[in-house]
């Protein structure tokens, strides 16, 4: 149920991206797992369209450009380091969209990511990690990012879009979204 998009900006886009992002102040110490012992780089990036750093802003219009009908719950951005083990969680919202800014990342270096089937029995998914790649999923799948390679010297970055559907009050729609995700 994972997907991904590669090539998914304009290439001069996807360049600025990964330049901007390598001069962010990264702050230590986010658990992806409430009280979690794992901890990770982490920047928080917007509630809403509104809030949303420049930097990130053309990857959420390419996004919404493919799927009209989500709204933006939040966006941040994680980093890891060789010596990171993150923790296998579930998304709240609906979809998550993960991209991989780094154009420069070997494939050598891990840090892909991995889903599960929902009852964190085996491995369902598993995408490299990969400059300008998009990867999309429902957020209740169980997912974790994959350990950096004691041979990597680079920060593994990536944006986090969290996402809601859109509802139009005015139709007559199920309460949660179905996408095709959910019996």
């Amino acid at each position: 149920m994972m997907h991904f998009y590669d090539d998914f900006l304009e290439e001069h886009i996807a360049q600025l991206i990964d330049m901007q992002l390598r001069e962010v102040s990264w702050k230590f110490d986010y658990d992806s797992v409430k009280n979690g012992l794992n901890k990770h780089w982490h920047v928080f990036a917007g509630h809403c369209e509104g809030s949303l750093r420049d930097d990130i802003w053309p990857i959420w219009q390419q996004i919404k450009l493919k799927w009209p009908e989500l709204e933006l719950e939040r966006a941040y951005l994680n980093a890891h380091t060789h010596g990171i083990e993150p923790h296998i969680h579930r998304d709240d919202g609906a979809l998550t969209f993960i991209y991989y800014p780094r154009l420069d990342w070997k494939n050598e270096w891990g840090g892909g990511t991995v889903l599960y089937d929902d009852a964190i029995k085996d491995i369902t998914s598993h995408v490299n990690y990969k400059g300008n790649r998009l990867i999309k999923f429902p957020a209740y799948l169980p997912h974790q990012a994959q350990p950096v390679s004691r041979e990597c010297y680079q920060l593994r970055t990536c944006v986090v879009f969290k996402t809601v559907v859109r509802i139009d009050e005015n139709k007559d729609r199920p309460k949660r979204p179905s996408f095709g995700l959910y019996p």
